[in-house]
């Protein structure tokens, strides 16, 4: 099986991997060996987690055989666009962001998407709610202003891409209202991204349909494991 990894460099201070082919599964690592010694560990856990889900899976993963296709490394800009240590951080823009979805590709994404955003919920509405409001040491937000974030973040995505979104001001303020919110967004406009090309420059930095779906499922994704490692810390 003929595995597609995209690596960027710096987010974070770390490396990120991405799966391209498998939009929602990546893994990071301090530098390129680690994360790609810590990828395949991923690509099982999506599969076994995709085929939990469904009875018609469309991950069969078998004799892995890993291809860094592109390397991104992340720098930040100033409102001039001008390089600097502190400012806006460019993040990836890989080669296979120019790439169109398919329909298929579309489908598989909001089954997954929603799929994470159950397992999200049902972590929010369940845990205590001194857990659920407690300020963690070096965290910039409780768990509720993570899933603030979540939401927060799913709009400003589909900004990039000209989609009229609400503003902050009069979304829901119940994390969990607005999470449902961006959900009905997420669904709304996914589907219309089927076989499109455009790419736009925002901010000094290059998006695409392809490159939405791909940072959305990531990002939740990544927060719902960031919620979890808060939640059961000992």
């Amino acid at each position: 099986m003929h595995i597609r990894v995209g690596l960027e460099k710096g987010i974070e201070g770390r490396v990120l991997a991405w799966a391209l082919d498998y939009p929602g599964c990546f893994a990071y690592g301090e530098d390129d060996a680690e994360v790609m010694i810590r990828l395949p560990l991923a690509l099982l856990k999506y599969e076994i987690w995709i085929k939990d889900h469904t009875d018609d899976p469309w991950v069969n993963l078998s004799e892995m055989d890993f291809n860094v296709v592109d390397i991104w490394h992340v720098y930040k800009i100033d409102e001039d666009y001008n390089p600097t240590a502190e400012g806006y951080e460019v993040n990836a823009w890989f080669r296979d962001d120019w790439r169109p979805l398919s329909h298929d590709e579309i489908v598989q994404a909001l089954m997954i998407f929603q799929w994470q955003r159950e397992e999200l919920l049902a972590g929010i509405s369940t845990l205590p709610e001194e857990i659920l409001n407690r300020q963690f040491p070096g965290q910039r937000w409780n768990i509720l202003g993570i899933a603030k974030h979540v939401a927060n973040a799913e709009i400003w995505y589909l900004n990039r891409m000209g989609f009229d979104t609400p503003q902050k001001a009069v979304m829901p303020i119940n994390p969990i209202d607005r999470l449902r919110l961006t959900q009905s967004l997420i669904e709304q406009h996914f589907p219309a991204f089927e076989g499109l090309v455009n790419v736009l420059g925002i901010d000094g930095e290059f998006w695409s349909y392809r490159k939405v779906l791909r940072r959305t499922l990531w990002h939740q994704r990544d927060h719902i494991e960031h919620i979890k490692e808060l939640a059961f810390q000992k």
